[in-house]
């Protein structure tokens, strides 16, 4: 197995630990909790998507077509890897993909992923 392959198993063995940590739900809301970063699937199929708050865990899941996921943070900001105060959420193809779409966010917002495409050229609804 390549370094890269087991890093990926890695993290994903991590990320199985914390899937009950997830919160996926119907994307009808239009605000995140103010320490919160949400990413909700407004595209046709379902994709790997990653939610970041400041201070919080990188949450990840499978999300159908409007489902959301949220991480909540410390509401601190700094010292949380981004230095801005901002959370990151992405979208993959699937677990086995290397390549996706990160965005920036603050939190308190939802970010909306239109239309999936590789190598960070998705559509999203903070750059449409």
């Amino acid at each position: 197995m390549t370094r890269r392959m087991t890093l990926i198993c890695a993290l994903l063995g991590v990320v199985t630990a914390q899937a009950g940590l997830a919160q996926t739900r119907a994307g009808s809301d239009t605000a995140a909790g103010p320490d919160a970063v949400c990413v909700r699937n407004a595209t046709s199929e379902p994709f790997l998507f990653a939610a970041q708050a400041p201070g919080g865990a990188r949450l990840l899941a499978t999300l159908a077509p409007g489902e959301m996921l949220c991480s909540t943070g410390s509401g601190k900001g700094a010292g949380t890897g981004t230095g801005t105060g901002r959370g990151v959420v992405s979208v993959y193809a699937g677990a086995d993909v290397l390549e996706g779409c990160s965005r920036l966010v603050a939190p308190g917002r939802i970010e909306t992923l239109l239309r999936y495409a590789d190598f960070d050229r998705c559509a999203w609804t903070s750059n449409s």
